[in-house]
């Protein structure tokens, strides 16, 4: 989803909207940059500090544009203004031109964000960013002001919390958790006291852990996804929040971590995962059955990529993502009469170019759906060559992303080692060779030195 399209969706309600502009007409296409994004915008415009103050002390505003050039009035005046008279609403300074450091002395005064006056498309993202983290910071404000209050209402909110809370000592160990929490790990009310965080932790999570541990020591504020482990060993999916508390001298002194129990939104998206799993495997059957002589080449050519991303290092999400995609690189083929697919003799100019459209097919099947993974694009490019002489683009280089590299070295390793109505198997040695020979020309070279790693270390396709 593209950034415009994003504001679109998720600007359903009214944005009231105070410009401190000078010029009608800047505010005007400042409003008009959000409205396009499908912000419904309320906009009133001040010029002075007289009516700025006016417009802050009769109404409450969502956002406040800040004109950096204002004539004849210091810009920091009218944000300390701003600031004091409504330190929860954001202000995002908008200037014509303005230097680094400029712009990091309005940051560092309070000013949330800023955008030049050219570059106004970039309103709506800056918009919804500044309301988000203002949403957060009011968020956490609450929960220091509760915390704040007499130890009684504390214990109050805290244990009725639909949430676990925890807070942590400067030495790791645990110093309070609620009820909620204890019912979701299943430890008793005092079970887990002045034992370490480190304990409820999963063991294989141990570096990002300590990474996240680190941050939160130098004082900022954290949060993750990750399984806890409950008292019987078993794994919760959690998402934990937390931020550091500070002494008297600004030292962090321990933690206050919120924490939910996600394991039914982590089994829905299971669910789901398995069963785009299934359809992506109903795709593959539905081309195959068009040509049974590429009847799983989608499957052993995943098995192929999976191999060479690994050795390339590439983490076990990209893995699980090449896997999917290169399950249905083909798919465009549903486009190409089966006749030609199956043909045993050499194709017509006209018949090949049909062929060279089942890499735009399947973008255009696929690029409407969210896979969290740019499949349609690698599926797009994986006929693509270095020198620019693939399809359906003619990319070239570094124009061709890694995955589908991996997937076009894959791609024709697989084609040449198995039989096809044309021409017998070519076998493995042959495909190895055209990899080798045209590494650095067509193929990427460290993909092509990859797989023939993965094929010196024993790898076979399935059957």
């Amino acid at each position: 989803m593209d950034e415009a399209s994003r504001d679109t969706e998720e600007s359903s309600s009214k944005l009231r909207l105070l410009c401190v502009e000078d010029s009608p007409a800047d505010a005007e296409l400042e409003a008009a940059s959000l409205e396009r994004a499908g912000y419904d915008v309320r906009m009133e415009r001040v010029d002075c500090e007289a009516d700025l103050k006016t417009a802050l002390d009769s109404r409450d505003y969502d956002v406040i544009f800040l004109d950096h050039g204002l004539p004849g009035w210091d810009s920091r005046v009218a944000l300390r203004i701003a600031l004091e008279a409504a330190p929860q609403t954001p202000v995002v300074c908008v200037a014509g031109t303005i230097g680094e450091e400029t712009a990091v002395e309005m940051l560092k005064l309070g000013a949330s964000d800023y955008v030049l006056k050219h570059r106004t498309a970039r309103l709506p993202a800056a918009v919804r960013g500044v309301l988000e983290r203002a949403e957060s910071r009011r968020a956490q404000d609450e929960v220091e002001t509760a915390l704040r209050a007499s130890e009684e209402r504390y214990r109050r909110i805290v244990e009725t919390a639909a949430e676990g809370i925890m807070t942590i000592g400067s030495d790791l160990t645990i110093t309070y958790y609620n009820q909620r929490l204890a019912e979701m790990l299943g430890y008793g009310v005092v079970d887990l006291l002045g034992r370490s965080v480190r304990g409820i932790l999963m063991s294989e999570d141990g570096a990002f852990i300590e990474e996240e541990i680190a941050r939160q020591r130098r004082g900022e504020a954290i949060s993750f996804q990750r399984r806890l482990r409950c008292a019987d060993g078993s794994g919760l999916w959690a998402s934990v929040a937390s931020r550091p508390e500070l002494d008297g001298d600004g030292q962090v002194a321990g933690s206050l971590a919120m924490i939910s129990d996600i394991s039914d939104q982590k089994a829905a998206e299971e669910r789901l995962k398995q069963a785009l799993v299934g359809t992506v495997a109903a795709m593959g059957s539905l081309v195959e059955s068009r040509d049974p002589y590429t009847a799983g080449h989608e499957r052993r050519s995943a098995a192929l990529v999976v191999a060479i991303a690994g050795e390339l290092g590439l983490d076990d999400d990209a893995l699980a993502a090449l896997d999917l995609t290169a399950r249905m690189h083909d798919i465009g083929q549903i486009a190409v009469p089966a006749e030609i697919l199956t043909r045993p003799g050499p194709l017509s100019p006209a018949e090949f170019s049909l062929i060279k459209l089942h890499p735009q097919v399947a973008f255009d099947i696929l690029a409407p759906i969210d896979f969290g993974y740019p499949t349609a694009e690698i599926i797009l490019q994986h006929h693509e060559r270095l020198d620019g002489s693939g399809y359906p683009n003619g990319l070239k280089g570094d124009e061709i992303r890694l995955e589908a590299r991996v997937l076009a070295v894959a791609d024709v390793v697989e084609a040449m080692s198995s039989h096809r109505p044309y021409r017998p198997a070519l076998g493995i040695e042959a495909a190895l060779d055209e990899v080798r020979t045209n590494a650095g020309r067509l193929y990427d070279p460290d993909v092509a030195a990859a797989c023939e790693r993965v094929f010196a270390a024993g790898f076979t396709f399935p059957d």
